[in-house]
């Protein structure tokens, strides 16, 4: 399912990174399907075009190798 912001402990502070990712490219080639995917929501099996701008906000929590605490990424998609 699609991932909302994770439940931590209240002790665990953690640091939340936001970025605003524009996808762009030529028609029929996957985004929307991308996005889906990484927001866990179901991928439409037929093609249809998008119209506007959709957007998602996907909370992707992360542990950097040269750091012990966790960073959360809130990712806002727009398609």
């Amino acid at each position: 399912g699609l991932l909302e912001r994770p439940l931590l402990p209240p002790h665990l502070v953690v640091p939340i990174v936001t970025y605003k990712l524009f996808v762009t490219g030529k028609s029929g080639v996957g985004k929307t399907a991308l996005v889906a995917s990484l927001a866990g929501t179901p991928v439409s099996p037929g093609h249809h075009e998008t119209l506007g701008i959709e957007t998602s906000t996907v909370f992707w929590p992360a542990k950097p190798q040269s750091s012990a605490r966790p960073v959360i990424f809130q990712l806002h998609f727009w398609d």
